[in-house]
């Protein structure tokens, strides 16, 4: 092997290895890419609707990722998505982040959904995946997929149809109220609280930006 090619590959292994040491993350991002992109081909594998696809890895999400009630003793953990999948639990956005980044990487466009309430407080979060030409909402905390079944078509709604179809919300609080009621709480989730939602990226916690600015800092705090 030539001596400058030896030299080459030697500093590329540095440079790797320095990454890694810099920010463990890397590791994570990468093994999870390849993990996810493997579980959604096996469960997509023999599915051509864009709708049944997006159906398949929402079940997948709402029997891997339990949801959970933060309480004293369960700390709140903003990790990435590969964490709350090996933990197998984790809040509402948490969940929702594990089903838009497993959609994203199968080609879907996906976004997470904070709802507002009138004075601003975000008191959940969904995904929305774009299916049919709609983005359709997947609440992965209350197993629930907001869409219809008109003459054996499957219809997703969006957001900005909810008000047309009452009959789909009703069903959606009595998911939610049949879940929290155990806890001993009283669930008041409002339309207007999707309406005046905020959209934000599938990677809140762990995107390229994100390494490379954390690798950018530690080298920096290296100094």
């Amino acid at each position: 092997m030539p001596k400058i090619l030896l030299v080459i590959l030697t500093c590329l292994l540095l440079c790797v290895v320095l990454v890694f040491w810099l920010v463990p993350e890397v590791y994570d991002y990468i093994y999870g890419y390849f993990l996810f992109r493997r579980i959604g081909s096996n469960l997509t594998v023999n599915v051509r609707d864009d709708f049944d696809k997006a159906t398949m890895v929402a079940f997948w999400v709402f029997e891997n990722i339990k949801k959970f009630e933060r309480r004293p003793y369960l700390p709140v953990i903003d990790d990435n998505f590969l964490n709350i999948y090996r933990r197998g639990f984790g809040s509402c956005d948490q969940s929702a982040h594990v089903y838009a980044t497993m959609m994203h990487w199968l080609g879907f466009e996906t976004k997470l959904l904070m709802l507002r309430k009138e004075d601003g407080i975000s008191p959940h979060t969904v995904a929305v995946v774009k299916v049919k030409e709609k983005f359709m909402i997947v609440d992965t905390a209350y197993k629930f997929i907001f869409a219809e079944i008109k003459d054996g078509e499957k219809i997703p709604i969006g957001v900005d149809e909810l008000e047309d179809h009452p009959e789909i919300f009703d069903k959606y609080l009595k998911v939610v109220k049949d879940t929290l009621v155990p806890f001993g709480e009283k669930p008041k989730m409002k339309l207007s609280w999707f309406v005046n939602g905020t959209y934000f990226k599938t990677f809140p916690y762990c995107d390229k930006k994100y390494l490379l600015k954390k690798i950018i800092d530690k080298i920096r705090r290296c100094r």
